[in-house]
């Protein structure tokens, strides 16, 4: 027995397959494409597996583990030693076709020739189970694309392919193989075609299995298509025209988001507009960001001390880090604050260094500041819901202070108020906090569209709905 061919480097196995020569051949190349189709369809069952992740395969995690244990303790080991057992028994042949051709004497050409035949026989047998083990690997590697970890689909699409295309090259070598045999061996050979022949009939089933799951994932880009299309035709439009429609840019988006929905969520798809107010999902899903919090995030100054902001987007290498020194409520508006850079402008790297509740502290500030912090606003409190919201709570589209409106707060005077609210803010910050307005209990505005009491109350007075 020669040298374990799994023992040698890719490079000096890759080397031996291109060598020109028998040894491997064909054969243990198709039982090492069906041993990595293996392995690859086993690795996202173990993705599946992960604690993490598990959960999400409650319903078909067992028979998961189960094929990944029938891969590596029966499927995969086979398919190595016929890896190995097809080299050395084609090798047989190959020696025995040698003496026959040197042999001096017609006795013994005979002789090595009938020799040489049973010895492939043996070799014709070898793909057979090849084709048998890549028929179970084309199985499970359908079941886990259809069933595994959505983001592995490559790998269980190429495991489902390669071990197909393993059970066609097993198919391809039974038939050269049988052409060496003559009319005398008639029978065997008509029962090696018979059984080809079936082997045939699951090759075309499962080759029309894998290319399905190859036009699955052509169908869900081809779905995307329209959505990416419309998003750099807004960004373009956006960018383009300086003194554009910022809010009119905003509403184009979360229309956009609304009506592909089904497309940027995979898992819990909003049933709601108020959950598609998700600026780190669109940075994340639809315009390709990374975007994470980090405790210590800063920028050079001038001076070339590090100062810490609130948030930075580096557009060249699509990131977006927001500092998680603020509260929930700021850190999601810097956030929305760092999606308005990205849609509306190109500068490579710019940086929030205030938040929203300290607005107006700085008497200057960028342009594109400015205009980042509008789409916040616009993003995260939509004139048209916040509209909605405000009704319902308050009655009406425009709050004023007066006996009536006073009462509604637990029986109060407009004196009361009056000395709790000494200013249209105050007000106004009460009309964003409060969770119980005439004998109703409910989820105050700041919290239901996640945002800071400030920014809700000067969205309000924006939007002329509080009256002092």
């Amino acid at each position: 027995m020669g040298q374990n061919l799994l023992e040698k480097t890719v490079d000096e196995l890759m080397a031996k397959f291109g060598a020109g020569n028998h040894k491997p051949g064909s054969g243990s190349a198709a039982a090492f494409q069906g041993m990595v189709s293996a392995k690859l369809i086993s690795t996202v069952i173990s993705l599946c597996a992960e604690e993490k992740r598990k959960h999400l395969y409650a319903n078909c995690i067992f028979e998961l583990l189960d094929f990944q244990e029938q891969i590596e303790k029966r499927i995969y080991p086979a398919l190595a030693d016929l890896f190995q057992f097809d080299s050395e028994q084609f090798d047989k042949t190959i020696q025995l076709r040698k003496a026959r051709d040197e042999a001096k004497d017609e006795i013994s050409k005979n002789q090595f020739r009938r020799q040489a035949l049973e010895e492939l026989k043996i070799s014709i047998a070898i793909p057979f189970q090849i084709a048998s083990l890549c028929k179970e690997i084309a199985e499970i590697g359908a079941f886990v694309f259809d069933n595994g970890f959505k983001a592995a689909r490559g790998d269980s699409q190429v495991g489902l392919s390669g071990a197909v295309s393993a059970l066609a090259g097993s198919m391809a070598i039974i038939r050269l193989n049988v052409l060496s045999f003559n009319s005398d061996e008639y029978e065997y050979s008509k029962s090696v075609v018979s059984k080809v022949n079936v082997l045939d009939v699951e090759y075309q089933r499962l080759n029309v299995l894998a290319e399905s799951k190859i036009k699955i994932l052509h169908n869900e880009f081809q779905q995307k298509i329209p959505l990416y299309e419309a998003i750099n035709d807004l960004i373009a439009k956006y960018r383009k025209n300086k003194d554009s429609d910022i809010e009119g840019c905003v509403r184009d988006l979360q229309n956009l988001l609304w009506i592909n929905k089904h497309l940027i969520w995979k898992k819990n798809i909003p049933n709601n507009q108020f959950e598609i107010l998700r600026p780190d999902t669109v940075l994340r899903q639809v315009l390709g960001y990374d975007c994470f919090s980090s405790s210590r995030y800063g920028v050079p100054s001038e001076e070339g001390e590090i100062v810490e902001v609130a948030g930075v987007i580096d557009q060249p290498n699509k990131l977006v880090v927001v500092s998680n020194k603020f509260t929930e409520e700021v850190q999601r508006f810097t956030t929305a604050h760092e999606l308005g850079h990205a849609i509306l402008h190109d500068q490579p790297i710019l940086h929030r260094d205030i938040p929203v509740d300290f607005f107006g502290q700085r008497k200057t500030r960028d342009v594109v500041e400015i205009e980042a912090d509008k789409f916040a606003t616009y993003f995260l409190m939509p004139k048209k819901m916040i509209l909605k919201e405000f009704e319902s709570i308050y009655s009406s589209t425009l709050f004023e202070k007066n006996e009536s409106t006073a009462f509604q707060f637990g029986g109060r005077s407009v004196r009361d108020l009056e000395r709790e609210c000494k200013n249209l803010r105050e007000l106004s910050r009460k009309l964003a906090s409060t969770a119980s307005y005439n004998n109703s209990h409910f989820t105050s505005l700041a919290k239901r569209f996640g945002v800071s009491i400030e920014a809700m109350a000067i969205r309000l007075e924006e939007l002329g709905l509080v009256r002092y």
